[in-house]
């Protein structure tokens, strides 16, 4: 297992908490990135809809979400473009 420190300033700057993905997102963004790998699988087709909506709400063009190697965005959302394997670059609006 690869295990990284990082310096207290960086460290300082991190927050974990545990996050709902069916409830509203308390974040506001705008987020450069989001992992969010293994997770949409779980969720009919109208919820990731909706999760994904609201990922691109917290995102401006040009920014990138990672999926799971199992998940993917087609027939889902046009939000995103596939730029990767497991990577996505936000549309223009």
């Amino acid at each position: 297992m690869l295990r990284l420190t990082v310096t207290p300033n960086l460290r300082d700057l991190i927050i974990f908490n545990q996050l709902n993905l069916m409830h509203e997102l308390p974040m506001r963004g705008p987020f450069d990135v989001i992992f969010c790998r293994n997770v949409v699988i779980y969720f009919d087709k109208e919820t990731q809809r909706d999760l994904f909506r609201r990922f691109a709400r917290l995102q401006r063009p040009g920014d990138v979400l990672f999926l799971g190697h199992s998940e993917s965005m087609f027939k889902v959302s046009d939000a995103y473009t596939l730029v990767g394997r497991t990577i996505y670059r936000r549309n223009e609006s």
